[in-house]
C-alpha cells in the first residue's frame, strides 16, 4: 500500500489536519531532556507569545518565501520599523548561520511589505535554538553582518508537570501536554481534557475494552520526535506518520 500523503489529501482533510497540527502542540520528554515535539509546534508558541517575548517587535509575516527563500519569522521594530528576522531552530543546525545570510539578501533585494518596514536600515538576524554548533560562531565571525547577528539559546523545563520556555534570562509559561513523562497518565480525566476533540470523539467510540490500549500506543507514539497525528474526516480513523508520509 502507497504512503497517504499531504499531496493526496482532498480539501477537506488537509484543513483538518491543520487544525490537528494546531490541537497537537506538545512537548516530550527525551533523555531527560524537555523538548519541542517539532519545529512546527517551536514555531506556533512563539508566534502566539511574540508580543510577550518581543515587546518591541511586531511580527509582519510568518513562514514568508521571497526568490526561493523562505524565514520563519518577518518582523521588524516597533520604534523605527528595523527589519527583523527570526530563525527558529528545535535542534542545533550547523548551517543555519549562512541559510540566514541567503534570507537577508532575497529580502533585501525584493524589500516586501515595504510599507511597514524601512529598509534603508540594517537587517537584525537573529537564530533560537536550543544549542549551537562552533561552526555557528565560526560563521558569525567571518560574516560582514557579524554586529546585526544574533545566536539565542533558549531552555525548556518541566515545572510541576507544566513546561517553562526561558530566553534572554526571561521565563515564559508553556501550555502544551509533556509526553514521556513516567507519571504524564497517572491523571486520566486530566489526560482526557487535553485530548483535541477529534482524537476524544474516536476514543469513545471505541469499545471500552479497547481505550485503555489506544491510550497507551497514542501516548507511546505522540511521545516520538517529529511524529504527528492525521484524522479522516469520518472519524473513523486515526494516523501517526514523521513528516508527510
Amino acid at each position: 500500500m502507497p504512503y497517504l500523503k499531504a499531496k493526496h489529501l482532498t480539501p477537506s482533510l488537509k484543513k483538518l489536519n491543520q487544525e490537528s497540527d494546531k490541537a497537537n502542540c506538545k512537548l516530550i520528554s527525551v533523555g531527560g531532556e524537555i523538548r519541542f515535539q517539532s519545529e512546527s509546534d517551536l514555531e506556533d508558541y512563539i508566534e502566539a507569545q511574540f508580543s510577550e517575548i518581543f515587546p518591541d517587535l511586531l511580527l509582519v509575516k510568518r513562514q514568508y518565501t521571497v526568490k526561493m527563500q523562505r524565514c520563519d519569522l518577518l518582523c521588524c521594530t516597533k520604534s523605527d520599523k528595523q527589519p527583523v528576522i527570526i530563525e527558529l531552530k528545535n535542534e542545533e543546525d550547523r548551517g543555519i548561520v549562512p541559510q540566514l545570510i541567503r534570507y537577508r539578501k532575497a529580502i533585501v533585494v525584493e524589500k516586501p511589505f515595504a510599507e511597514q518596514i524601512n529598509y534603508s536600515l540594517p537587517v537584525k538576524l537573529i537564530v533560537i535554538a536550543p544549542t549551537f554548533h562552533e561552526d555557528n560562531y565560526t560563521d558569525k565571525e567571518a560574516s560582514k553582518f557579524e554586529n546585526d547577528l544574533y545566536l539565542w539559546e533558549f531552555r525548556v523545563k518541566n515545572h510541576n508537570k507544566l513546561g517553562k520556555f526561558s530566553i534572554s534570562d526571561k521565563t515564559y509559561d508553556i501550555f502544551y501536554p509533556i509526553f514521556g513523562l513516567p507519571e504524564t497518565q497517572s491523571n486520566y480525566e486530566s489526560y482526557l481534557a487535553s485530548l483535541p476533540a477529534f482524537t476524544f470523539n474516536f476514543l469513545f467510540k471505541l469499545n471500552k475494552e479497547y481505550r485503555n490500549d489506544f491510550v497507551v500506543l497514542r501516548s507511546l507514539f505522540m511521545s516520538q520526535a517529529k511524529v504527528k497525528e492525521m484524522v479522516s474526516t469520518t472519524y473513523s480513523k486515526l494516523l501517526y506518520g514523521i513528516g508527510e508520509g
